[in-house]
C-alpha cells in the first residue's frame, strides 16, 4: 500500500517525511524505525530532517493526531447531516468508520497500534480526541436501548466488537471488482445493526 494522508497535512519536504515515516513506521514499527532510514527514505541528510521535526516523536505525533483529527471530523460531519433515528445514526457512523480506516491503511494501522510509544504528554491531545469520538459512537446504540430500538444486553460489549470490526480492515481489506470500500462498509453497517438486535415492531 501506498502511504496516503488526507489533503492540507503538510507539503515538500515535510509532506515526504510524514508519507515516509508513516510507511516505515506502519511495516517497521516506531521503535524498529530510525531517523536516518526515514532521512534516508525521503532523500535527504538526517540532520536535514531535523530542520522539519525536532525528533520522531514529533514525527509520530504529528501522525497520530492526523489520524484521529480526521475521524473524529468524519464523525462530527455524518451525525450533523444524519436524521436523529438511532438506527440511521449507527448505520452511517460504522460506514464512516469503515471508509475511514481503508482510505488511508497505513494511517490508521500506525494511528492505532504506535500511539503507545507516545510519550504521555505527546499523546494527550490525540487521547482526548479518541474519548470524543468514542462519545460520538456510544451516543446513538444508548439512545437506540432508551427508546426500545436496541437491545440493553452487552450493548457495552457490541459497540466494541463493532469498532474492532473496523480498526481490523486495513490488515486484511484488498479492494476487488466485487468488493470495494463503499461495499465493504455497508456491508459492516448492515452486521453492525444485527448485532444490536433492534427489536421487531
Amino acid at each position: 500500500m501506498e502511504p496516503r494522508l488526507p489533503p492540507g497535512n503538510g507539503t515538500g519536504t515535510e509532506l515526504r517525511i510524514l508519507l515516509e515515516s508513516l510507511r516505515l513506521f506502519a511495516h517497521q514499527g516506531y521503535p524498529g524505525t530510525s531517523t536516518r532510514q526515514i532521512a534516508a527514505a525521503v532523500g535527504i541528510k538526517a540532520p536535514s530532517l531535523y530542520e522539519h521535526f525536532p525528533s520522531k516523536q514529533h514525527i509520530l505525533e504529528r501522525l497520530v493526531l492526523i489520524g484521529h483529527r480526521d475521524l473524529l471530523q468524519a464523525f462530527e460531519r455524518t451525525l450533523a447531516e444524519c436524521p436523529p433515528d438511532p438506527v440511521a445514526r449507527v448505520r452511517a457512523l460504522v460506514r464512516t468508520h469503515v471508509l475511514s480506516h481503508v482510505t488511508y491503511p497505513l494511517l490508521a494501522i500506525v494511528t492505532n497500534d504506535e500511539l503507545h510509544h507516545l510519550t504521555t504528554e505527546r499523546s494527550a491531545e490525540a487521547l482526548e480526541m479518541r474519548k470524543r469520538t468514542e462519545q460520538l459512537a456510544t451516543e446513538p446504540g444508548m439512545r437506540g436501548v432508551r427508546d426500545g430500538l436496541f437491545e440493553a444486553t452487552e450493548l457495552i460489549t457490541t459497540t466494541a466488537a463493532i469498532s474492532s470490526m473496523g480498526v481490523r480492515a486495513p490488515y486484511w481489506f484488498v479492494p476487488t471488482p466485487t468488493l470495494g470500500p463503499e461495499d465493504l462498509a455497508d456491508a459492516y453497517a448492515e452486521l453492525a445493526i444485527r448485532m444490536l438486535r433492534p427489536r421487531s415492531t
